[in-house]
């Protein structure tokens, strides 16, 4: 293995150990103020307040432009190389694209609520508290601040912001569970959580910029230039689109669920996703540092480099897998019974159900950022799409005739489409630019057959 691989996975691993670290102590977290807020409302209206919550998180994660990926990928070459206005420009691009489509956000949530609040199970006298409650989509998106993050090597700031969100809705579930506080404080709760999280996403980041240097000549409205990121825009709506029908598939299910079988049902199979994606999460947290990596790579144009990492994160997700099967076998109806606070007939294969859904999308993980870097992020588009057309009539059928299990089920399903969709073209890819073997003695970038992939495209 070259020196370039293993600084690379060596930096993979370490930055994502900040992310579990981080992302750990929100699971342990989660564990008590869920259990606390299932005591104080209910499961009925705890299922209420997951129906609204993860609306309000579904049209965020709609309507925001993931403008972390366009400040990585053109911005970490004039940043390295020192070129601070055009840094600066790109910069301004992306806080401006994440500011405008918050704002998209609140109006799109308010509007959903006016709608289709009463299909969706909410009783008609919790919908003035919903409609207050998607003011926060205005301020959940904190991307370009995460970029920075990731562009500046410092994944421990990540850490340090989801740490804040989750001391503040433990501790303001606990006073709700020992005072018996209803909907409208936890809604309240789950609000200040995410403006916490804002401010102290938005503080951090700025000051890590100011200690690099990189602000001194930054305007918020400063336009781009001709050549400072061609196909920006087309990037930006691409990676975007993707994520959009990823949310479709993460959230719009619990919804549909939801307004199937009632608020209820929609609380257990929300609990048991985030049980089963808890599990796997220290493997998907890999995927934002794999971006950084994949970059530096491409920019060197080590295509058996890539190819290499690559097959070594499968290799390790692979293992990885067979040990959260495992650990969900033993402790994940526990986990269900204990958070919930009833015991669900059949929590086990529920959560089998929804690991399994997890683990193929830890396939995805090193696929999605590859995918994008080298220039074919519409093949992930495709394949979102695809998932999208046949998850959400499959969810609703799975779900009239097998209820919980079939909703489960069919995650499943679309998590194996995605991963057959996204696998083909990288095999694909490597055929072409990395066959066989590197040949001995080659260098990085010296032996590579095809011509680099364009930014923009």
């Amino acid at each position: 293995m070259s020196t370039s691989e293993r600084d690379a996975l060596k930096r993979i691993f370490g930055n994502t150990g900040f992310l579990i670290a981080g992302r750990a102590t929100n699971a342990i977290c989660s564990f008590v103020y869920i259990a606390w807020a299932v005591r104080a409302l209910g499961l009925s209206q705890f299922g209420v307040l997951m129906l609204v919550t993860t609306f309000g998180a579904a049209v965020s994660q709609a309507t925001h432009l993931l403008s972390w990926q366009p400040l990585l990928h053109y911005g970490t070459e004039p940043f390295t190389n020192g070129r601070q206005a055009q840094f600066s420009r790109v910069l301004a691009f992306c806080i401006r694209a994440d500011y405008i489509s918050g704002g998209v956000g609140w109006l799109v949530g308010t509007l959903g609520v006016a709608l289709f609040g009463a299909y969706m199970g909410w009783p008609a006298a919790d919908q003035g508290a919903a409609f207050a409650y998607m003011l926060t989509i205005a301020f959940m998106n904190t991307s370009w601040s995460a970029g920075v993050f990731r562009l500046c090597n410092s994944f421990w700031l990540t850490m340090l912001t989801d740490l804040s969100g989750a001391l503040v809705r433990t501790v303001g579930s606990g006073i709700g569970f020992m005072y018996h506080m209803g909907l409208d404080y936890y809604l309240l709760v789950w609000s200040v959580t995410q403006l916490v999280m804002f401010i102290s996403s938005t503080m951090l980041g700025w000051l890590q910029l100011r200690h690099t240097g990189a602000t001194q000549r930054f305007s918020l409205f400063a336009p781009l230039k001709a050549g400072d990121a061609p196909g920006i825009w087309r990037f930006t709506l691409s990676t975007s689109c993707n994520h959009l029908l990823g949310s479709v598939f993460n959230q719009f299910g619990t919804l549909l669920v939801g307004g199937i079988l009632g608020p209820a049902d929609a609380a257990v199979y929300r609990v048991s996703r985030q049980i089963g994606e808890g599990i796997a999460k220290p493997a998907q947290l890999m995927m934002p540092a794999l971006y950084p990596e994949f970059i530096r790579l491409r920019e060197e144009q080590d295509w058996y480099g890539i190819k290499r990492v690559t097959i070594k994160l499968f290799l390790m997700i692979g293992g990885f897998s067979i040990l959260l099967m495992g650990v969900a076998m033993a402790v994940g109806n526990i986990l269900l019974t204990w958070m919930l606070h009833v015991h669900w007939h059949g929590g086990r294969s529920l959560i089998m159900l929804m690991l399994g859904s997890a683990i193929l999308g830890l396939g995805v993980v090193p696929l999605e950022p590859l995918l994008t870097v080298i220039g074919q992020v519409s093949q992930v588009l495709k394949g979102r799409i695809i998932v999208t057309l046949t998850y959400l009539p499959l969810v609703y059928g799975m779900t009239m005739a097998w209820h919980l299990e079939g909703a489960a089920a069919a995650a499943v399903v679309a998590g194996l489409i995605m991963l057959g969709v996204c696998l083909r073209p990288v095999v694909a890819w490597f055929r072409r630019m990395a066959p066989g073997r590197r040949p001995a003695g080659a260098a990085a970038g010296d032996a590579s057959p095809a011509p680099v992939p364009e930014k923009g495209t």
